[in-house]
């Protein structure tokens, strides 16, 4: 029962920051109507012949354009440009079309701030070490669990496990959803922020310190795509594999300390599930299981 009540107020949650979204159009014409005191200002022409409907259906399109709005803004834009009548309609439409994609970022940054589901969590991995992360990002919003998995014979041998619920506000469909959510927490540097806590955690069980501040990832080719095979059938998935170093000490280039492996699975409504293995160098799963299966697989089963 409460799986189904936390599944069904993150539907809420996903609906809501959506509506945000398509709410900027006609809120950006209650706007300009009430700031020009244009009582007879339509809202189908108010940003040039056909344009506001048009601009609906974009923000409609979001439900199945990959990329969402990282994609779709440019090329809407670089359409509106393509002709002379378009580039007159900006010129004569310049301050409500401004407004309105200031208003549509600004929604988008609001669906943003919807709370997520809570992250995966299989039972035999047991309660997780932390259920929070000091230095993840307030936006997007997310929930994270991490869990330290330590061979009983070989302390040195552990590995620190993370599983994550993320919202994505730029994209409500699951096309290409864990790529240009890869791809936007590596440009914004999010990616860094989130490991900061898995870098303090390695740094407490290696000789070697580590500051949490002073590292870089340097990922390991493209992603690529590998089927795992949980007791629930296989999935396939595109799997992200990065060498960490250390930057703190002499070596400008870095020492490895680490090796990162990232999976995702993508979902309709605005958020994706992560899960991040961070293992050391030295790890023995780093050659003979180089895409972490075993979590991988029980994660998928949850």
């Amino acid at each position: 029962m409460v799986d189904v009540q936390t599944t069904c107020m993150g539907l809420t949650f996903d609906v809501i920051g959506f509506l945000l979204v398509l709410a900027s159009l006609p809120l950006t014409f209650g706007i300009y109507k009430v700031a020009t005191k244009k009582q007879s200002l339509q809202f189908a022409t108010f940003l040039g012949k056909k344009t506001s409907v048009l601009a609906m259906i974009g923000l409609l399109s979001l439900l199945i354009v990959p990329y969402g709005i990282v994609a779709l803004l440019p090329i809407t834009l670089s359409l509106s440009f393509v002709s002379p009548a378009g580039r007159m309609d900006w010129s004569e439409y310049r301050a409500q079309r401004l407004t309105a994609i200031s208003i549509v970022l600004l929604m988008v940054g609001f669906s943003g701030l919807m709370p997520v589901e809570t992250p995966r969590s299989p039972e035999e991995w047991g309660e997780p070490f932390a259920s929070e992360n000091p230095y993840a990002p307030v936006w997007p919003s997310s929930e994270q669990y991490t869990w330290v998995f330590v061979e009983p014979l070989n302390p040195t041998n552990f590995e620190v496990v993370q599983s994550l619920s993320l919202r994505t506000p730029h994209q409500t469909n699951p096309f290409q959803q864990v790529e240009s959510s890869v791809l936007i927490s590596s440009l914004l540097g999010m990616q860094e922020s989130r490991m900061r806590q898995a870098i303090d955690l390695v740094d407490e069980r290696l000789p070697l310190r580590i500051d949490s501040e002073s590292f870089r990832l340097e990922q390991k080719g493209d992603a690529q795509s590998h089927t795992f095979r949980p007791d629930s059938g296989s999935v396939e998935l595109n799997v992200w594999v990065y060498d960490c170093y250390t930057t703190s000490g002499t070596d400008p280039e870095g020492s490895e300390v680490g090796e990162i492996v990232v999976v995702g699975q993508s979902k309709w409504g605005g958020t994706v599930d992560l899960l991040v293995i961070v293992r050391p160098f030295f790890h023995d799963g780093v050659a003979s299981d180089p895409y972490a299966e075993s979590y991988v697989n029980a994660w998928l089963d949850v």
